[in-house]
């Protein structure tokens, strides 16, 4: 059951441009998360800056920030996961 919970947990701390766990997570104006090397990476390929998850487009290119709250919580779990491979 546990294990179970922690896969949902991962999910959502997954980033769906690398599908890896999120890293430096910023998140775009509709509230998507993102690492910021995959969010730049995709926009400065594209002409129309566009969230990869609901296709909004951003017209000019959205600041992005570091969601802090994730980062905390991402750094938490992998402490949490490497004691317990311990």
């Amino acid at each position: 059951m546990a294990e179970a919970n922690n896969s949902g947990t991962m999910d959502l701390l997954t980033c769906s441009v690398c599908l890896d766990i999120l890293k430096d997570p910023v998140t775009t104006p509709c509230g998507h998360n993102y690492c910021m090397d995959c969010i730049t990476g995709c926009w400065d390929q594209a002409e129309v800056y566009r969230c990869p998850q609901c296709r909004e487009t951003f017209t000019p290119q959205p600041v992005l920030c570091k969601n802090t709250l994730l980062a905390e919580v991402i750094q938490k779990l992998k402490k949490t996961r490497s004691s317990a491979e311990k």
